[in-house]
This record gives structure tokens, sequence and C-alpha cells, in this order.
């Protein structure tokens, strides 16, 4: 099969990393489903942008932590694009604060996002991949959930659940050749940082690589684990952060 056929669905995908991601593969002719939580307008002028230059895509409104609402996404894809043989797993929300400020409770939202929208993705749209014995399920996380952050202890919690899940749905569905992986970022710059230059020189000059991470560092793995030369790799996490973190 050709990229053509292929359709690829990007959660998260109107924005920031989500974005460039979207970009990238439509380098590659994939039908892109473009999902979104609030950013409609985002996705819209996204959608315009690749349709102008001929990629299939739309644009699809959904939460995520609602197994219902996902249900839905995957109808209306199949309606609008066909049945979905990729998953980029980019949707994700953060609090960044102290874990003694939550009231309790609180963290559900950033839980059910992380962890639980996953696992309702994987739940309904993996049945169709093994029923056509070809996918790619990816899995965007952050550093904090394998070296710990003072203000993202929740959802690095919650990701650390997306680690062994992914490993586990890797060795269930590696016979019928659909390929679970997780990238792990480090400090990437979406223009959100509200870095002051002297603090910004600092966290570059810790990275080996002297800089801070851009969203064109990510695209190119997320193009490489979704094409045919992947096929052998299952339940890796493979880290993009300049060297900052040294892990397998």
């Amino acid at each position: 099969m050709t990229n053509k056929h292929h359709v690829i669905l990007v959660t998260g995908g109107a924005e920031r990393i989500g974005k460039a991601i979207v970009k990238q593969l439509a380098k590659d002719n994939y039908k892109i489903a473009i999902h979104y939580f609030k950013s409609s307008t985002a996705a819209e002028l996204l959608k315009k942008e690749l349709q102008a230059i001929g990629i299939v895509c739309a644009t699809f409104q959904a939460d995520i932590s609602k197994y219902d609402e996902v249900l839905m996404l995957k109808k209306q894809i199949n309606t609008q694009l066909g049945p979905v043989s990729g998953i980029v797993n980019n949707a994700g929300f953060a609090e960044f604060k102290s874990f003694f400020d939550y009231a309790p409770n609180d963290w559900q939202r950033e839980i059910t996002i992380n962890l639980n929208g996953i696992i309702n993705i994987a739940h309904i749209f993996l049945p169709t991949m093994i029923d056509a014995k070809f996918g790619k399920f990816i899995s965007i996380i952050g550093d904090s959930t394998r070296t710990g952050h003072r203000t993202l202890i929740i959802p690095a919690a919650a990701r650390g659940g997306v680690i062994g899940f992914t490993k586990s749905l890797a060795l269930e569905l590696g016979p019928h050749n659909i390929q679970c992986n997780i990238v792990s970022l480090g400090l990437i710059d979406e223009n959100t940082l509200q870095l002051d230059a002297p603090t910004l020189a600092a966290r570059a000059k810790s990275h080996p690589a002297q800089r801070i991470g851009k969203v064109t560092d990510i695209t190119g793995i997320i193009q490489f684990l979704l094409s045919d030369s992947s096929e052998w790799i299952l339940g890796q996490i493979i880290s993009i952060n300049g060297g900052k973190s040294m892990m397998s």
C-alpha cells in the first residue's frame, strides 16, 4: 500500500508539536485525521492549508477522556477518510504545579486525559488494525515521566502508566504486525516557553547538544516510526532530548 491509502490520526494535531507532526506527515501524502479538543480555529486553518496543496485531511473534535466521544471519533473518521492505520497520541494536559497545591481529586483530569485517553483510543481503534494485520500506535510522553519533575508530578505518573500499557500492547499486538512505541521528549521550544534570555541560555547549556529542542527535532522520528522501515521496532522508548537524560 502507498501512503495515500493510509489514514493517520494525530491527537492534539491542531497546534504546536501536533501541528508540526501533521505538516510533516503531509509531505508523505498520508490521509490525515486532525483531532482537537478546543482548538477549532487552528484546526480549520491547518486543514485549509493542507487541502490547498492537495492533502486529503479532515478535522475532528473529541474529548479523548470520554469513551463515547472516542467511539464517535472513530465513526466520523471512518466515514470521511476511511479506517485508521496509524495513530500518534500527542494530546495531553498538564497543570504545572506542586503536588501539594492540588485539592483532593483535582488531579483526575490530568490522569484521565494523559492515561485513560490513550487507553480509550487503543480499545476503540486497535481492533480494526488487528483485523487488517497492520498498524502503528505511537504515544508521546515527556522525559519527566522517567526522571521526575516537581511541577509535573501527576502527568509524569499518568505517562508512567502509558509506558507499561504500551509495552504490554506491543507484546500482544506484535504477532498482528502492529508496532507500538513511545517517543519521550525533553524540553521543546514550542514558542510557549515563558523564560527570560539568561534562563533560556542556562537551560540550553545543560544539554550536551547546547540548545533547547525544536518541534522539527520530533517530526522525523514520528515519520520513521510510521514507515515500513520501523517494522522490527516494538515496545521501545525513544528519547529526543539533546542528550540531557541519557536513558535507553
